[in-house]
């Protein structure tokens, strides 16, 4: 079956989001969003195991990749909303979210304001912002963007490379990647993300949800916060990825598209369940 990818967009406050639609419009729809500072082909290893069996949706964020430039500041709050209004456009009703890094940030968001509209999620990498942070936590949230204002450009992208993977050609990617986005963009997307975290207390997440990271990533709490974040939703399964850091979609994607799969596969026993 031959594969082929439309490049859609859609105009928005600050913005023209670019996506790119492929498959029927029959099967279920997958939304793939990348992390910071990257693009949507970030998701090229899991495209070859999605693309028979759903509609996808990779696009680039809000201020990066072809989505550029982003006019005023970058939230993730704007960005979920960006997502809803790709949906919208399609008329598609919900999809399923599969997320890296600062991608999941933007399907937590969602998730959250439009639970409707996800029927399960995929957390690659990331932390959970409706979570409490320690005192310390905070304030390395909260002073991180003025460490990156410091810090010289080209110093802060190989250090960013060389902590986010351990496959050459995943760190290759990731350096294209940071090359093409201007050191003001990354600034205000780095903004954005140190003011997306917002505590619920009594809030949990109800879709079926698969949390992943890698074992060698030592990215910010990650390991720590998700561990806490699977015994808060019950109905998660937690999955630590082998030789992997914290693109570990990209540098082990043998056993993460296998995982992917396995999850996927039995998305449709618990949507049921969920609906009696």
């Amino acid at each position: 079956m031959s594969f082929h990818e439309h490049l859609e967009e859609i105009k928005r406050p600050g913005c023209t989001v670019h996506y790119w639609l492929s498959g029927h419009p029959e099967n279920p729809l997958i939304f793939l969003a990348h992390g910071a500072a990257v693009d949507h082909l970030q998701f090229n290893l899991q495209m070859p195991v999605l693309r028979e069996d759903y509609q996808i949706i990779r696009w680039d964020m809000r201020g990066h990749g072809q989505s550029q430039p982003l006019e005023g500041d970058f939230s993730i709050k704007d960005a979920a909303e960006d997502a809803v209004s790709i949906l919208d456009d399609l008329g598609r009703e919900d999809a399923i979210f599969i997320g890296q890094s600062s991608g999941t940030y933007v399907i937590q968001e969602l998730a959250f304001k439009h639970p409707e509209r996800v029927k399960a999620v995929i957390i690659i990498d990331g932390t959970c912002i409706t979570a409490k942070l320690s005192r310390f936590e905070s304030l390395s949230v909260s002073i991180s963007p003025l460490m990156f204002r410091l810090w010289p450009y080209g110093n802060l992208k190989k250090a960013m490379v060389e902590a986010s993977a351990i496959k050459s050609d995943t760190k290759q990617y990731l350096k294209e990647a940071f090359n093409a986005l201007p050191r003001e963009e990354f600034i205000k997307i780095w903004d954005g993300l140190s003011q997306c975290i917002h505590y619920e207390a009594d809030y949990h997440v109800e879709c079926p949800l698969l949390l992943v990271y890698g074992e060698h990533d030592k990215t910010g709490n990650i390991r720590k916060a998700m561990k806490k974040w699977a015994k808060r939703d019950k109905q998660s399964k937690y999955v630590v990825i082998p030789e992997a850091g914290h693109c570990s979609n990209q540098d082990n994607p043998e056993f993460f598209n296998r995982l992917m799969v396995e999850f996927l596969g039995g998305l449709d026993n618990k949507l049921k369940n969920k609906s009696k």
